[in-house]
């Protein structure tokens, strides 16, 4: 079985280096910076560059049509984590830390049933502000897409554990719609 996919703040497409090897093709991605975007499309020649800032409607419209029309099954973003990073200021609330906001907002409009949220560990205690309250990353996202997907419980993972030659942890949430009755151990 093979699954259509999407990559949201693609970059490079260094995250889904390897997904084609384990039956999903990447047919639609987004990214800002539009030279990160040309090198993008000539790493995936197969997939379609939506170049453009999510947080604009009508590209996160677009990229929800073409996702939707790509019959795209499978999410994966990786939101930039400079406002959370060890490397970073980590200033508290940090715009870029609310750009997951419009990831979630792409999910629950695709309706895909797997989805792959990749950060920093310290995604898991950043704060957001939504709907006038102070609320953790990870409470967010849950208090969106819970209703709608089941998630994976130890979303912390170690690089080196996974043939990836760093001693960098990461933070994963993997999330798999409802109606697959599939339960995350």
């Amino acid at each position: 079985m093979r699954l259509n996919g999407l990559s949201l703040f693609a970059n490079v497409g260094i995250a889904e280096a390897y997904l084609k090897d384990v039956g999903i093709d990447i047919v639609l991605a987004n990214e800002i910076d539009e030279k990160r975007a040309r090198f993008y499309q000539e790493v995936y020649k197969d997939a379609h560059m939506v170049c453009g800032d999510i947080t604009n409607q009508l590209i996160r419209d677009r990229i929800v049509d073409e996702a939707k029309q790509k019959q795209v099954e499978f999410i994966i973003a990786t939101p930039p984590c400079q406002g959370m990073s060890e490397a970073g200021l980590r200033l508290e609330f940090d715009p870029r830390n609310q750009l997951i906001f419009y990831a979630v907002d792409v999910i629950k409009r695709v309706k895909p049933k797997f989805v792959l949220l990749e950060n920093v560990p310290k995604q898991l205690t950043t704060k957001i502000e939504y709907n006038g309250k102070i609320v953790l990353i990870p409470e967010y996202i849950k208090s969106e897409l819970g209703q709608d997907y089941n998630f994976n419980k130890n979303t912390l993972v170690m690089a080196k554990d996974y043939g990836v030659p760093q001693l960098r942890e990461r933070n994963i949430f993997l999330l798999v719609r409802n109606d697959l009755s599939y339960i995350w151990e």
